[in-house]
């Protein structure tokens, strides 16, 4: 075989791998620069943890709400997004985190959002997910938790902030020590997971300062 049949074969070989390659590099490509990208923020300061007021049927009262931030720092609009809390873990009496392996993963509520699941995220833009509050003890409502037990139900809750409570599993944290894993979902962005550490003392401050002490998250 002459040398002109070798480089002939090798051409054409070439361009049969390019024509089959080249479709994936282009689409990983467009992937990776123009695809949105989500990321977590939190610091156990205000905003994230702040104090506030909310009111019901019969007046206002002091809350405080604690948050994180999703920030899409992609080159498109991260659609459907959806905050889950997905797993929750207590420190036994021998500093040992157990699983409640009898907990399903519920949504969170997106800030300012009447409790919406889903939100559209664009580039550059930064978002509150709203994962759990702590109501003054005289305006704290009831867990819906039916093995909660008496005397857990006089004790101040740390309340998850979720569109729908269910009566099969916990809603809240009484005083203890914790973890809880939350997740980011969208349609078009890579799920994003944080694991945050919560100890709560049960005891409430009127003082923003004060309270961050009592309730600690990092």
């Amino acid at each position: 075989m002459q040398t002109s049949d070798w480089v002939l074969i090798a051409t054409t070989s070439l361009l049969a791998i390019t024509a089959f390659v080249a479709p994936y590099v282009i689409e990983r490509w467009k992937y990776k620069f123009y695809s949105a990208n989500l990321l977590f923020k939190f610091f156990h300061t205000p905003p994230y943890c702040h104090l506030t007021e909310t009111r019901d049927g019969v007046g206002s009262f002091p809350v405080y709400y604690f948050r994180f931030k999703v920030i899409n720092n992609g080159k498109v609009q991260a659609e459907q997004c959806e905050a889950v809390l997905e797993k929750i873990w207590k420190q036994n009496s021998a500093g040992e985190p157990k699983e409640l392996i009898s907990f399903s993963p519920v949504s969170l509520k997106w800030s300012g959002t009447q409790g919406n699941k889903y939100l559209t995220i664009q580039p550059e833009r930064e978002f509150f997910c709203d994962f759990g509050r702590i109501q003054h003890p005289d305006y704290e409502p009831e867990s819906a938790y039916r093995a909660i037990r008496p005397e857990e139900k006089e004790q101040n809750k740390f309340f998850f902030e979720m569109p729908e409570r269910f009566y099969a599993q916990w809603d809240c944290l009484v005083p203890g020590k914790y973890q809880i894993e939350i997740a980011v979902y969208s349609k078009n962005a890579k799920k994003i997971t944080k694991i945050f550490s919560i100890v709560w003392s049960g005891v409430w401050k009127d003082q923003e300062a004060e309270m961050l002490n009592e309730l600690v998250i990092s």
